[in-house]
């Protein structure tokens, strides 16, 4: 149901109506920040095609038929569900390793339990080439007992222009029964041929009130921890969820020591603030990784709250119960370009992260470029 996706109305309207008057176009491009849900919607688009118990001018899935389950467990035909895999080998013919298969088909099967979760999967960084040629030789068979097949390409920018380019031909050549849908939260990554062929449906952030009832009545918090989690959120709710069951407030008055030791010119004091900030030894590479993009991303709100500060904008703060150690940090700096560029260090530490670079060279290389932003 499109009740299942948080928030969204104005994206809601424009897919209810498409089906509506029978404008769906060739090629969707659901673009936005990332956790808005843009897989979610894609999925229930999918399901809203498809479903048998569909009637009148709702175009609502029922949830229930055997056309919304299997579409929600990713086992119809009517779906194709493409997303980033590691690389098999410099032979096109190779199989995954099996390991790989198996972790690939876990965080499937996660995928499918919660449209939401963010699929994980070592070593994979990109959409490959042969993934789309398999793509095209599975459109070229028929489906049965299916409306109209749906083909969600997740994190589509994710493609390299080899593989974009190769994509190409799908969407020159659209099937009367097809209907692709590509997700991106970077869609200037995608070739301008690319986009030109989609049309795009642009996803909003989520406001602190959508978030805040979709984590009480999805995860029966209670309103106050609701209300916090949401408010770090900045508008994404994979961002409020994935910080559940931490302790958010000691991590922030971690995140203020990291600064504020990390850069006092002490490589033995930011050292040591590294090991604060990075996970404890033990668990997966994956968890450290999430564990550190979560302390990052709280890291860049707080300097966010900070460039609010700097720039008279008390009203935009989110962590208000630390406007003394704000108002310090910012008196010290002085001047709002500073903080400008500390936030763009933030983002290349996050995109190193995502790259699977070592977690601790990535740490020691931002103190250096917090260092150039803040104190130079």
């Amino acid at each position: 149901m499109w009740s299942n996706i948080i928030g969204q109305g104005r994206v809601k309207h424009i897919l209810r109506s498409a089906m509506q008057h029978g404008k769906l176009p060739g090629a969707y491009l659901f673009s936005g920040p990332a956790g808005t849900g843009k897989d979610a919607a894609a999925i229930e688009l999918a399901k809203a095609l498809n479903c048998v118990n569909a009637s009148g001018d709702s175009f609502e899935a029922c949830d229930e038929c055997p056309s919304c389950t299997a579409i929600a467990n990713f086992a119809s035909p009517a779906l194709e569900f493409i997303h980033v895999l590691p690389k098999k080998s410099d032979d096109e013919g190779a199989e995954l390793k099996e390991d790989d298969v198996a972790i690939v088909r876990e965080q499937r099967a996660a995928k499918a339990a919660d449209p939401y979760y963010h699929i994980e999967i070592p070593r994979a960084t990109a959409i490959h080439i042969a993934q789309v040629r398999e793509l095209r030789l599975s459109m070229a068979r028929s489906i049965a007992g299916a409306n109209r097949r749906v083909i969600i390409i997740s994190e589509a920018d994710k493609m390299n222009d080899q593989s974009q380019n190769a994509f190409l031909k799908t969407l020159e050549e659209p099937h009367a029964d097809t209907l692709i849908v590509l997700t991106s939260s970077n869609p200037n990554a995608l070739l301008p041929t690319v986009r030109s062929r989609t049309q795009d449906v642009r996803f909003d952030v989520l406001s602190v009130e959508e978030i805040r009832k979709a984590l009480m009545d999805r995860e029966s918090l209670t309103e106050a921890d609701a209300d916090f989690l949401a408010r770090l959120a900045a508008g994404r709710y994979t961002r409020a969820r994935d910080m559940m069951g931490e302790d958010v407030k000691q991590m922030r008055t971690e995140i203020v020591g990291f600064l504020r030791m990390g850069l006092s010119k002490s490589r033995r004091k930011a050292q040591i603030e590294i090991d604060r900030f990075l996970p404890r030894s033990g668990g997966k590479f994956l968890e450290k990784r999430q564990v550190v993009e979560q302390r990052l991303a709280l890291l860049a709100l707080w300097l966010r709250d900070a460039l609010a500060l700097a720039t008279h904008a008390e009203r935009e703060v989110i962590n208000r119960d630390q406007m003394e150690d704000l108002a310090k940090f910012v008196s010290r700096l002085g001047e709002p370009r500073r903080i400008i560029a500390a936030l763009a260090a933030v983002d290349r530490a996050m995109h190193r992260v995502r790259l699977q670079l070592q977690l601790r060279s990535v740490m020691m290389q931002l103190i250096v470029e917090l260092e150039e932003a803040l104190l130079s």
